[in-house]
């Protein structure tokens, strides 16, 4: 799940959500203290502190937050163990705080939820790092996603927890009040189906804006540059030699011109995850968006349970796309790491995401899991009971691209989302003046 986003927001910032008796105050890392605890029968405790941002799908389900109860299971079959959770209100907050505990020493998590696209800058601290390869089977997870956080001298720094393949969410009664096919099966057959192409995203949006009486084609210009972005294999930095090339990649340019083209009569305008874009769900603002599987609590959330209009279509332009998905690591400095990892290993297996995906709909990097009857015969009442399941399954199936993403690349792509922004959602400069700001920002990044 790619979680660079606002989900909650309390205590500085951020929720604590403790499975004790009590809490013992807010932060945004672990400083040592509650490293044991009491449990109600006089049994001393170790405490784990355990970081995420978004929704993992590990907490218990409230108005907002969909999740399997894994904590409280896990604690009640490990009555020695104390879950601290910590959910943090964006993932920027989340890497920020991490990247200052690992550079201090101390202040950690035990364990910490880290997005794919700060894994490179893990790999570099792999030396701050627990080796997870004792305790994560061989083969556990879709090969492209163990790849991602192992060093180059075999040490597996994290535990995969979801993916984010993608479909195309839309509006069905928009689509219908604009002429255009509403069935699921119909709208990935408008859309290109196996030969969808962003050419032809944008073309059906043409048609749609022209009849929607003011409804835009889709929800952020920025948001869309996600998908676009991560079906581009080198797009920042070269997979060989580690330098940055994005300045100089002509696929980049294309892919900006061709958005910010389409962006001027298509877009919402919309900064994601603001307070407006999650208003713009259930006030017909836009008819479609990029769906990775995490996303669609998201949706739930700013639109209401109860709304009716949303469906997904088993479609992509391009072919796939993944956006998203993250990992579960454990710093050196934890006092626990045996203990941790234990929980690491447990929270990761097939059976945990298999339950993490019907709850909370964060579709699963665990290969077993992906074939557990539960995650294939899932649907969603929500977006009109498409077997989402299925769709998701196939969607996984059809990537086949695995970005290479350099230390760099974090820092360039918010510059890049900055850039988009300018453009679509302040609307402080043209296309041509954005892009070249964005190139003196990359330039100040070296």
């Amino acid at each position: 799940m790619n979680r660079r986003t606002p989900r909650r927001a309390a205590c500085l910032g951020a929720a604590i959500f403790s499975f004790s008796l009590a809490l013992t105050g807010c932060g945004t890392s672990n400083d040592g203290a509650g490293d044991t605890s009491t449990s109600p029968d006089g049994e001393e405790q170790i405490v784990l502190t355990v970081g995420t941002f978004n929704n993992f799908g590990y907490d218990t389900t409230t108005a907002t937050m969909q999740g399997a109860d894994l904590y409280n299971k896990y604690m009640d079959e490990h009555p020695g163990i104390k879950i601290e959770a910590t959910v943090a209100a964006t993932s920027d907050e989340a890497r920020s705080a991490f990247n200052t505990a690992l550079g201090a020493g101390s202040g950690a998590y035990d364990i910490q939820a880290v997005d794919v696209d700060w894994m490179p800058d893990m790999i570099k601290n792999a030396d701050k790092l627990t080796d997870l390869s004792d305790v994560i089977p061989a083969g556990r997870f879709l090969d492209w996603k163990t790849a991602q956080a192992t060093t180059a001298d075999g040490k597996l720094i994290g535990a995969g927890t979801d993916i984010g393949p993608e479909g195309i969410c839309y509006r069905a009664d928009l689509f219908e009040a604009a002429g255009l096919p509403s069935d699921r099966a119909e709208v990935a057959t408008l859309l290109g189906g196996k030969d969808a192409t962003w050419d032809k995203y944008f073309e059906v949006g043409a048609q749609f804006v022209a009849s929607s009486n003011g409804v835009a084609w889709f929800d952020s210009a920025a948001a869309t540059f996600q998908g676009m972005i991560n079906q581009v294999e080198a797009s920042y930095v070269d997979p060989d030699s580690g330098d940055v090339i994005a300045s100089d990649n002509a696929e980049v340019k294309a892919l900006y011109d061709q958005l910010l083209e389409a962006s001027a009569s298509q877009s919402a305008s919309l900064k994601q995850w603001s307070d407006d874009w999650s208003a713009g769900f259930k006030s017909d603002k836009f008819a479609t968006m990029l769906c990775p599987a995490w996303i669609i609590n998201n949706i739930k959330n700013s639109a209401g349970a109860d709304f009716v209009g949303w469906d997904i279509a088993d479609v992509f332009p391009g072919g796939g796309g993944n956006w998203g998905g993250s990992f579960l690591v454990i710093p050196a400095q934890s006092e626990h790491p045996a203990e941790a990892k234990a929980l690491v290993e447990w929270l990761t297996a097939p059976e945990q995401q298999a339950l993490v995906f019907t709850a909370a709909s964060n579709f699963p990097s665990a290969v077993q899991a992906e074939a557990d009857p539960a995650v294939t015969s899932k649907t969603d009442s929500f977006l009109n009971n498409a077997p989402v399941g299925e769709i998701f399954a196939d969607r996984a199936a059809a990537v086949t691209v695995v970005p290479y993403k350099g230390s760099s690349y974090f820092d360039i792509q918010a510059k890049m989302v900055d850039a988009i922004n300018r453009v679509d959602v302040d609307k402080v400069m043209d296309a041509a003046a954005s892009y070249t700001q964005w190139l003196d920002d990359v330039k100040a990044l070296a």
